[in-house]
């Protein structure tokens, strides 16, 4: 029988849900990219000086990289602190409407698990009390 605790269950949870979440979104970007060109700000287009359909093609991909890289559990810290980061303007963008409202707890859940997720070889080095 497998040996698992809660909390280690639900870190992982957590862990594959945002990925999946990121999925998602990357891969609908990018296989329907004009979907997605009226939600891409001016200040995007301005600052990066790239059409709409390209800001979103590339943030389909970088969601897609991280969040596989998130799904099979490789540098998960990093990943998801850089996954908040990366959600922030996206959230503040949106502002206090339902889509607003969820990018902000998708913010919280991704910076809530790069702070409680730990690398099995942190695990070997931890002193126990």
């Amino acid at each position: 029988m497998i040996n698992i605790s809660r909390q280690k269950l639900g870190i992982h949870l957590l862990r594959l849900g945002l990925a999946g979440v990121f999925l998602f979104f990357g891969f609908s970007q990018l296989l329907d990219s004009l979907r997605w060109v009226s939600v891409v700000p001016t200040w995007a287009v301005s600052l990066s000086h790239l059409p709409p359909a390209m800001i979103v093609m590339g943030n389909g991909a970088f969601e897609i990289v991280l969040g596989s890289l998130l799904a099979m559990g490789f540098f998960v810290r990093i990943i998801t602190f850089i996954l908040a980061l990366h959600l922030i303007p996206i959230t503040l963008e949106f502002g206090f409407v339902a889509t607003g409202v969820r990018d902000f707890g998708l913010v919280i859940a991704s910076f809530a698990l790069s702070l409680i997720y730990t690398e099995e070889k942190e695990k070997e080095k931890e002193p126990t009390i």
